[in-house]
């Protein structure tokens, strides 16, 4: 009898300690032994000295990932997650790499997306390890460390490493993403006479902007904005020294394939600018994209079984008439990035290029990987919804044989990517011993 609450004060700590690593993409510190900047590679650090504490065996895959394994057979089974996380943004109420622990949850960015499962499923491997539990497969806890850009860090995992047999990301929500829709980016650039002077919104390409700050020249605009914010409830704070008009909206962060549940600052930013001073660009970006399902530039659609398409301008910088922007759209089977490119481009008054495309994925649910996974769910909640088609992206774009299983629950309140987040410590042993399960499951699955 495996007793897993041997385990939960220290994974708990260590949780703490991942948490407090700042560990976000930084261009800055980027090189050739930090490939995504020196705090993400803290992070990377700092689970292989767990590892090496445990004495469990870890390969280093050039500082773009690790892998922590159990057993060596000729199949494998791949648990992946990431230690990187999104820029915390604004509306924290403590600081955002504390790690507070208050009544029972802890606060952090990465508490939800991903570093509790991180390391939960690593506290099962050791676990596995430590009963000398048997697996028929070999099993892998993957770290890597630029999910949230360009997934370069696992890419360069598997041309090293090669494919698993199977592999699953804790990564979403249960029972399970069987498929993802298509996701991917537009930049947008071009220069444009406007009132705009400056303009600097939104923090993250995949995030609902939180918050928006412009500053336009000319005549006085200040009644003009004050009356719209009070007229449309929008949060702004408007300034007026030298002739300059200076604007400050915030929003409300979420994740950028769940829209519904944030608020976009740079849209109102860009409606008060618009309704002001009748700016065309200010106009223009307004109208393509204020619309978080693509009705602005002929993109609105819902297609079964992946539903609707999303639609996120999460950066905009003008500097001088100089643009630059970042979109992210998530996408349904059924129509390609080109298409949906050719039609942004046709509405959007600054040049649009594609520069990311990880097209739509759909699994096989009667994979016996997959129905093991789903088993192990069921017998632990007694829940047996369907799994679903998610508009997030995970390493099952870039793994072949993957999908994403939990930790979230339907019920539960989601937070990746806005602020104070957080994680309920009530949940750890649950996760643990379903995780534990899952991970000998699949370890041992009979495939015909």
């Amino acid at each position: 009898m495996i007793n897993y609450d041997s385990y939960i004060e220290q994974l708990i700590s260590r949780l703490q300690k991942l948490v407090q690593i700042p560990s976000v993409y930084d261009e800055g510190t980027c090189s050739e032994n930090a490939p995504f900047g020196e705090k993400v590679l803290v992070a990377l650090n700092y689970m292989q000295e767990i590892a090496k504490e445990d004495n469990l065996n870890c390969t280093n895959y050039d500082n773009y990932a690790i892998a922590i394994n159990y057993e060596n057979k000729n199949e494998r089974i791949d648990v992946v997650s990431h230690l990187d996380v999104v820029e915390p943004g604004n509306g924290w109420d403590d600081n955002p790499f504390s790690g507070a622990i208050i009544d029972n949850k802890m606060y952090g960015r990465g508490t939800q997306d991903m570093k509790t499962s991180a390391l939960v499923t690593y506290t099962a491997l050791k676990i596995i390890r430590d009963y000398q539990l048997p697996c028929k497969r070999e099993v892998r806890i993957v770290f890597g460390s630029d999910e949230e850009r360009t997934m370069d860090d696992i890419k360069h995992y598997i041309s090293k490493a090669k494919e698993p047999t199977f592999a699953f990301t804790p990564d979403g929500m249960f029972p399970m993403s069987i498929g993802e829709k298509g996701a991917l980016m537009w930049r947008l650039k071009g220069k444009i006479d406007t009132v705009i002077e400056s303009l600097e919104a939104g923090v993250q390409c995949n995030v609902v902007s939180p918050i928006a700050r412009a500053t336009i020249s000319g005549i006085n605009y200040e009644s003009a904005i004050n009356k719209l914010i009070a007229e449309h409830n929008i949060e702004a704070s408007v300034r007026v020294k030298n002739n300059k008009t200076s604007i400050e909206v915030k929003g409300k962060a979420a994740h950028a394939s769940r829209p519904s549940e944030g608020h976009s600052a740079t849209y109102d930013l860009l409606y008060l600018i618009s309704k002001a001073t009748e700016d065309a660009l200010a106009t223009n970006l307004h109208d393509v994209f204020n619309d978080h399902y693509g009705s602005g530039a002929n993109m609105q659609m819902s297609i079964e079984p992946m539903g609707e398409l999303t639609c996120n301008l999460g950066i905009l910088r003008i500097d001088n008439g100089e643009i630059y922007g970042e979109v992210d759209a998530r996408y349904p089977y059924g129509i390609t990035s080109e298409e949906l490119t050719a039609r942004l481009q046709e509405v959007c008054a600054v040049k649009v290029s594609l520069d990311y495309d990880a097209i739509p994925i759909l699994s096989d649910i009667n994979n016996p990987f997959i129905q093991s996974l789903l088993n192990v769910y069921q017998k632990h909640t007694h829940d047996y919804s369907e799994p679903f088609i998610s508009g997030g992206v995970t390493y099952s774009k870039v793994i072949k044989n993957c999908v994403a299983y939990g930790p979230g629950r339907i019920k539960m309140e989601i937070l990746a990517h806005q602020a104070n987040e957080y994680v309920l410590l009530d949940n750890m042993k649950e996760l643990l011993m379903l995780y534990t399960e899952a991970i000998l499951e699949v370890a041992n699955v009979e495939v015909k």
